[in-house]
């Protein structure tokens, strides 16, 4: 197993390797039901999501207009 640190991850990193290790946690059968049940309708499509997800053009032009171009 390969050790991340964290707090050096993007926020699409980190959901990606969350993901990962939670979809692992669902196969390995040492988790309850009602946990696993949890994760498979909640925290792992989201997290999928997170993964996946890209700024729309109002998105980036509402941080441009908030903070500047960088």
């Amino acid at each position: 197993m390969v050790a991340y640190n964290v707090y050096e991850q993007s926020a699409h990193s980190l959901a990606y390797h969350a993901a990962r290790r939670f979809k692992h946690l669902l196969v390995s059968g040492m988790l309850p039901g009602d946990i696993i049940d949890k994760l498979e309708e909640e925290v792992i499509p989201a997290l999928e999501w997170i993964e996946g997800w890209e700024p729309s053009d109002a998105d980036i032009q509402a941080h441009i207009d908030s903070r500047g171009m960088f």
